[in-house]
């Protein structure tokens, strides 16, 4: 006899939450990087198996990580000057908040994103 039992499939709920906690993640990033980082590694690890809806959420969480290491670095790039840096962090930390609230808000009612490679929103 051969077994014929199905694969498993990844639970969508699991998902949904993975995704949710990773939003909270990015948020936390604001008092320390390294949850960021590990965001990251989530979002890639679950990402080619989720549904497409929350694969979308993925993909806008690794490009919110990506985009914000960049803004992180030239905000520290020009830290010397005349304190422009700590003006590029607050509104990179603005950018940041604004991005994983909307981002966490179209996650709870169940929607995708239009466009997760977006700059902004």
């Amino acid at each position: 006899m051969t077994d014929t039992t199905p694969a498993a499939r990844p639970d969508p709920t699991g998902d949904r939450l993975l995704a949710l906690v990773n939003y909270v993640l990015l948020l936390l990033a604001l008092s320390n990087g390294i949850t960021a980082l590990i965001a990251l590694v989530i979002a890639f690890i679950r990402r080619d198996t989720a549904p497409d809806w929350l694969r979308n959420h993925y993909d806008f969480q690794i490009r919110t990580v990506i985009y914000g290491l960049i803004i992180a670095i030239v905000g520290f790039a020009t830290l010397w000057l005349l304190g422009l840096g700590v003006l590029i962090w607050l509104l990179g930390a603005i950018w940041l908040v604004v991005r994983a609230v909307v981002g966490l808000m179209r996650l709870v009612d169940g929607r995708t994103h239009p466009d997760p490679g977006a700059y902004w929103i």
